[in-house]
């Protein structure tokens, strides 16, 4: 019950987030913070329920069923007084176990966007508001599949299905301290592989496989009054050196990226711009 004890902590926001599975913000990155927070731990805390619960509710579909083989002769008073309290407790589960995965977000929020806040907490101006577009729901929906091939065979496997999903899931933009615009994205493309095949026994077995594709896109405004950027192109004003940055990260897993390369991706451009010495006024 810890999950519903977590839930009916958060706001009537919070809990708005969680029902629409998007985020459409622009605050100051404290705000943020403190709203984002409380979402995070309560996933987390939802996440460990769902598997929990998703065992559970296995096992006790499995006894209901056994349950109504061995039930079935014996009288039908002695049949609902034994039976009936497992059926209702099943449901009860089940429902809760739903329950659990309505208020399900991306992984993405807790393990990338929060830790990401966090970090630049110090290097965000806090007189500019942060603006926060984030998709939350699962990356593999109908909405976001792209293609299905067709089936075939490969090695071993006598029947392969590739399902491509497209995931553009974050876009930020925010000013720091020094006066630079910062803009970042981030767009997951998903290959999921189903391969079946039969064993000695005759019984056919899928595995699934996951490949990921990451990429992070980073957008830099410098102002030439502060930094000399020998790759930048200078804004229509003059003002500031536009530098765009990009990063693709591979796995074989649905996990979410490390922040460390959005943080990497932007000291990169940190470390090869030269600030700009002010001569001293006699």
């Amino acid at each position: 019950m810890s999950a519903w004890t977590t839930y009916r902590s958060l706001s009537a926001e919070q809990r708005a987030i969680l029902r629409a599975k998007k985020l459409d913000l622009r605050r100051p990155v404290g705000e943020l913070l403190t709203l984002l927070r409380p979402l995070a731990a309560c996933d987390s805390v939802a996440n460990k329920a769902q598997h929990k619960m998703g065992c559970t509710l296995a096992l006790m579909i499995f006894l209901t069923l056994v349950g109504f083989v061995v039930l079935a002769n014996m009288p039908g008073p002695v049949t609902l007084m034994l039976f009936l309290p497992l059926i209702v407790s099943t449901v009860a589960m089940a429902f809760f176990y739903s329950w659990l995965r309505s208020i399900d977000v991306s992984d993405n929020l807790r393990s990338f966007l929060v830790p990401v806040l966090t970090l630049f907490r110090e290097d965000f101006d806090p007189r500019f508001p942060v603006h926060l577009r984030m998709d939350l729901s699962s990356p593999m929906t109908k909405l976001k599949k792209t293609a299905e091939s067709k089936p075939y065979s490969r090695a071993k496997y006598h029947r392969v299905v590739d399902t491509m999903y497209l995931d553009p899931w974050l876009t930020a933009d925010a000013v720091l301290v020094d006066g630079t615009k910062l803009s970042w994205s981030v767009t997951d493309r998903i290959r999921e592989r189903k391969k079946t095949k039969k064993s000695a026994s005759g019984k056919s077995k899928t595995k699934t496989k996951y490949r990921k594709l990451s990429d992070v896109e980073v957008r830099l405004g410098l102002r030439t009054k502060n930094f000399t950027v020998a790759k930048g192109k200078l804004s229509a004003d003059g003002k500031r050196s536009k530098v765009e940055v990009q990063r693709r990260v591979r796995t074989d897993s649905l996990d979410p990226i490390n922040p460390r390369t959005l943080i990497d991706a932007i000291a990169g451009v940190y470390r090869a711009a030269r600030p700009v010495t002010k001569e001293a006024t006699a």
